[in-house]
């Protein structure tokens, strides 16, 4: 008996948990960690993809990136430091801020640059060949070293490493894909487009968006029949007057 209950309330309780998902992954579609910027496309999916892809703590993302000086450069590495290294983006962006170079910010943290170079086992030719040439002559592991590596080249680098984990492929790969030095962003929305199947961020999936409008569509339907029918059976009862039964709502109107 206890257990035929049981089974009975899991059995009400199933469709409020479905019910449940859907808002978090509606949500989830909609939120925009770049919402309120005047960024470009391709730089408002990276930005997310970035948020993704490192997940620093959530109630802080988009206050610091609307405090970095360049988000779309500034935000992908404070998110990978804070990863690397466990600290919060909120203390990177003020060591930034304070005008500190990131190959100081790195030492600081003690995080080794070694990072930056992960699955790049040969010279990847420009625009990073000088600095990964530069870390093969010098890099020492175990002692702790400072190193002088451009801004250019950690923003540049860390940009391949987040969409090498986010797309589960080779950073030599995504560094071929930058042909004339195109901006990694742009390698990279064109890659999240392509997988999601959408053309901007915040824009539901085609098959996604059309099957939730034909489900609405259906239960709208459903409602106004069920009204009906209701309207039907409650005038529709004894002999009614003229050409129909009851006063013409459903069935055997006068039409």
């Amino acid at each position: 008996m206890i257990q035929t209950r049981d089974l009975k309330r899991c059995l009400l309780c199933a469709p409020l948990l479905v019910l449940a998902a859907m808002g978090t992954t509606r949500a989830a579609v909609n939120y925009d960690v770049a919402v309120g910027m005047n960024v470009g496309d391709d730089a408002r999916i990276f930005l997310n993809v970035t948020n993704e892809t490192w997940r620093p703590a959530p109630t802080m993302v988009t206050s610091v990136i609307q405090q970095c000086s360049y988000p779309e450069d500034d935000f992908p590495v404070i998110a990978f430091l804070a990863y690397q290294s466990h600290r919060p983006p909120t203390f990177i962006l003020n060591l930034r801020n304070n005008g500190y170079s990131w190959s100081d910010i790195f030492f600081q943290l003690n995080v080794d640059p070694s990072v930056l170079f992960v699955g790049i086992d040969r010279d990847p030719g420009p625009p990073y060949g000088r600095a990964w040439g530069y870390w093969r002559a010098y890099h020492r592991p175990g002692p702790r070293m400072r190193y002088r590596l451009a801004d250019r080249d950690i923003v540049g680098l860390v940009k391949v490493q987040t969409v090498s984990r986010h797309f589960g492929m080779s950073p030599i790969r995504v560094i071929q894909g930058q042909p004339g030095n195109r901006r990694v962003e742009v390698f990279a929305a064109n890659q999240w487009r392509e997988k999601h199947g959408r053309k901007n961020w915040g824009e539901e999936r085609r098959g996604v968006a059309e099957s939730r409008r034909e489900s609405d569509r259906g239960q709208s339907s459903d409602k106004g029949k069920g009204h009906d029918e209701g309207d039907s059976k409650g005038h529709g009862k004894g002999k009614g007057k003229g050409s129909g039964k009851g006063h013409g709502h459903g069935k055997g109107g006068g039409d």
